[in-house]
């Protein structure tokens, strides 16, 4: 008999311990990746001013932009920020992981250039919008979709290009696989992923210690405790349901986001809806400032055969 509750102890024990194991080693892993105050938000904002210095961002650019909000359907409030050109041609903005809009600040101005009214958004989780967790485009796909709509609630007659920067342009490809207004003429995605999960996992692959236990447990706790299946974060099955024209662009030598991926996600669409362009000598994000003119012809060439 104590040989019997002894054993059932130990296996009591050992449950608990593996259980405790788990838990910790997946909120752990999550909350480095995935969440606001995050180690990895912390270390890309620790070098965000330098980031904005190099493309030389104008501090004071939004300035003039009129702050806009809407709320989230799970409650939270999200920033915007919005100027009005007097055009019918609306370009969205949306930045990538860890940032803001002000990433976005020498697109808007490139748009702005041709006349483009201006509503560049703050993520969830991100700059002046509410929010503790980022879900890698799952959630802020459908605030995406909503901020279409505040779009067309100030102007019912825009024709609207949604332009996505990293994860930003993963959530375009996710949102444009969804059902949209008419107005939403073309998309544009510059080196956006192709999968959540994949690319959290290369990520983690260039650390010094990775181990492929830990990331299935982070991976499993992410889906079981958090709700949040990184694996169906999937832009390539949402670009198959798309019909509208996108452009991809990457950056030859990008190291954080695998060139891979941007042939992975155009090849889904049909050729005469897509245009290609890969930039020699650019690294992660920095293809329009590698050569900014060459970057701002293919992307208006673009527009251009869509009457944009």
């Amino acid at each position: 008999m104590q040989i019997v509750l002894f054993v059932s102890l130990a296996i009591m024990i050992s449950i608990l311990i593996l259980l405790s194991f788990y838990l910790i080693i997946g909120f752990s892993v999550y909350n480095y990746y995935l969440t606001r105050n995050g180690r990895m938000v912390k270390k890309i904002q620790k070098n965000y001013k330098v980031y904005l210095d190099k493309i030389n961002a104008e501090p004071k650019y939004f300035d003039c932009f009129s702050s806009i909000q809407i709320t989230s359907e799970d409650g939270l409030k999200l920033k915007g920020f919005y100027k009005d050109n007097n055009s019918s041609r609306l370009v969205i903005l949306v930045h990538g992981f860890g940032r803001d809009h002000r990433e976005l600040t020498n697109i808007a101005k490139m748009f702005e250039k041709r006349g483009y009214d201006i509503l560049s958004i703050d993520n969830r989780s991100h700059g002046m919008s509410e929010g503790k967790n980022i879900t890698m485009g799952k959630e802020e796909s459908k605030d995406l979709l909503l901020w279409i709509n505040k779009g067309l609630e100030l102007k019912n007659n825009y024709k609207i290009v949604l332009f996505g920067m990293s994860m930003g342009a993963s959530i375009v490809c996710i949102t444009i696989g969804e059902k949209l207004p008419n107005n939403i003429v073309l998309a544009i995605e510059d080196c956006g992923y192709d999968n959540a999960e994949k690319q959290i996992s290369y990520a983690y692959s260039k650390r010094k210690f990775h181990s492929k236990l830990i990331f299935k447990i982070f991976s499993s706790f992410t889906k079981k405790s958090m709700q949040l299946d990184l694996k169906s974060v999937d832009a390539i099955s949402k670009l198959q349901k798309s019909k509208i024209p996108i452009m991809f662009i990457h950056g030859e030598k990008d190291d954080l986001v695998p060139v891979e991926m941007l042939y992975n996600m155009s090849s889904q669409i049909p050729e005469y809806r897509r245009k290609v362009y890969l930039c020699p000598e650019a690294t992660y994000t920095m293809s329009s400032e590698v050569n900014k003119i060459q970057y701002e012809k293919q992307i208006f060439e673009f527009l251009s055969r869509f009457n944009m």
